[in-house]
């Protein structure tokens, strides 16, 4: 590894874990206040990202003045901050603290629905809110949870964050291992929570998200038409009081044992894609808008028909 870039992973280690020190010092309405504060700096600071967040909400919110599309960008640094910062506090935090961070779910007749079918749930979401916080929430209520996640340059980084979240009873399953380990834990009756709002280096499809193309992973809705799972799409809001709000939206059934797989695998995407869409129009700034989330399907099927 080149010395920089050994040093970078370093430094992003060691800054993780001293902010987790801190957060874990101060108290939570002064943390979250402190953590705002320094996610509306990082805003200013990180000027790429701050205009790729403008840039993006131009995409999704044509219609929008350039004033508010700058506030809403700086909402959404501020807000990252406190969610960074409850996330920070979740290791090892016994089960009372973690429902007390929980005032509502919103649709739990739809999660219902989803787990009575009995083949385990597929849960969907994006980076919204405190995303980390709803598979330990779940936990608490006597489910198993795993997440799919990638893997990570930052080794060192990646196995802290495991361990935050097997703290809390969450397992962590690798996003490249065999598909038969995460259709064994939907047998087993368990949620199975993935996050499907980012352009990444998988199977994929160009499906619509706010009227335009990107690429989202088909992986999915392939293991739901595999397994017979219902997707269930969910997400976090973190509201006024401090306290976080989930939403749950009705379930994705996938089509049984359909006559042309390709076709159904992008419909369902598509369903997907939409719900995801549909749980950020609810609080735009929850969502992280930096990522590069539309780029152009050209290049982008031309490097993903090579490593096919």
């Amino acid at each position: 590894m080149p010395e920089r870039k050994y040093y970078k992973r370093k430094c992003e280690y060691w800054l993780i874990i001293s902010l987790a020190r801190l957060a874990r010092l101060i108290p939570r309405r002064v943390g979250q206040s402190a953590f705002g504060t320094l996610g509306g700096w990082m805003g200013r600071l990180l000027k790429k990202d701050r205009q790729r967040a403008i840039d993006n909400l131009a995409i999704a919110f044509p219609q929008s003045h350039l004033m508010v599309r700058e506030a809403m960008a700086a909402a959404m640094f501020k807000n990252l901050g406190r969610n960074i910062y409850d996330f920070l506090n979740l290791k090892n935090a016994p089960a009372n603290h973690l429902q007390s961070l929980v005032d509502h779910v919103r649709g739990m007749d739809h999660f219902q629905q989803a787990e009575a079918l009995g083949r385990g749930v597929i849960v969907i979401t994006g980076h919204i809110g405190c995303w980390e916080l709803m598979p330990p929430y779940f936990v608490t209520l006597g489910y198993r949870v795993s997440v799919v996640a990638r893997r990570m340059r930052n080794q060192r980084l990646a196995q802290e964050l495991i361990a935050i979240r097997a703290s809390v009873g969450v397992r962590t399953v690798d996003r490249d291992s065999s598909p038969r380990m995460m259709i064994r834990s939907l047998n087993r009756g368990e949620l199975l929570g993935v996050l499907i709002d980012q352009h990444t280096s998988v199977s994929g499809a160009y499906v619509p998200f706010f009227g335009r193309p990107a690429f989202t992973p088909t992986g999915v809705a392939k293991l739901a038409i595999l397994s017979g799972a219902p997707i269930l799409p969910m997400a976090d809001f973190s509201n006024s009081s401090g306290k976080h709000t989930i939403q749950v939206l009705p379930p994705i059934v996938p089509p049984e044992d359909p006559a042309d797989k390709e076709t159904a695998i992008r419909e369902v995407t598509t369903e997907c894609s939409l719900a995801v869409e549909r749980l950020i129009r609810i609080d735009p700034k929850q969502w992280v808008w930096f990522h590069h989330r539309w780029r152009e399907p050209e290049r982008t099927n031309v490097e993903y028909a090579k490593s096919a």
